[in-house]
């Protein structure tokens, strides 16, 4: 009677349980895989966001260290200013670095004077290699090249947003 009563009892709860959900869901999977001798932009160049005044003034980002600072009549507005960064691979004996050495930008829409920024280029050998006067020699692993500069920011410059462009070449050798 005892086996009757507990196959009873497990098939009376057997009707009571729940029916068990389960969901799936897809992930999504990048990679970039770059040859040697490639060079990819991680950062654009930003003066960031500033005020004009009377007499006008620049702005200036470092390249090494990344920090803003304006002087003149010109107002630095938030934090969100940045230097731009590269990063390649490549080379076996040098590398050579040179591009741009200063940008106008131009306000999108026009109708307003354009400013024009000098440029200022550093290397980082972490990936290996010694630093020398624009190039690295014995080139390894990844190198990173910064670009900061100093923008002329005129008297009394209209609002609006101002853009431009430059080149950073790098010859691996």
């Amino acid at each position: 009677m005892l086996h009757v009563l507990t196959i009873a009892a497990a098939a009376a709860s057997a009707t009571w349980c729940g029916v068990a959900h389960a969901a799936d869901r897809n992930g999504i999977v990048n990679a970039a895989v770059v040859r040697p001798n490639t060079l990819i932009k991680t950062e654009d160049l930003d003066f960031g966001t500033l005020l004009s005044g009377p007499g006008g003034g620049t702005v200036t980002i470092n390249p090494l260290t990344n920090a803003r600072s304006a002087t003149g009549g010109t107002t630095l507005v938030g934090n969100n200013g940045r230097r731009a960064v590269f990063q390649g691979t490549g080379g076996v004996l040098l590398i050579l670095i040179s591009g741009s050495t200063s940008v106008t930008l131009t306000r999108a829409g026009g109708g307003a004077p354009p400013m024009t920024a000098s440029l200022v280029r550093a290397a980082s050998t972490s990936g290996g290699g010694i630093a020398l006067l624009g190039s690295t020699l014995l080139p390894s692993g990844v190198q990173t090249y910064y670009i900061g500069g100093t923008m002329t920011v005129p008297a009394n410059q209209p609002p609006g947003d101002y853009s431009g462009t430059f080149t950073l070449t790098v010859n691996y050798l």
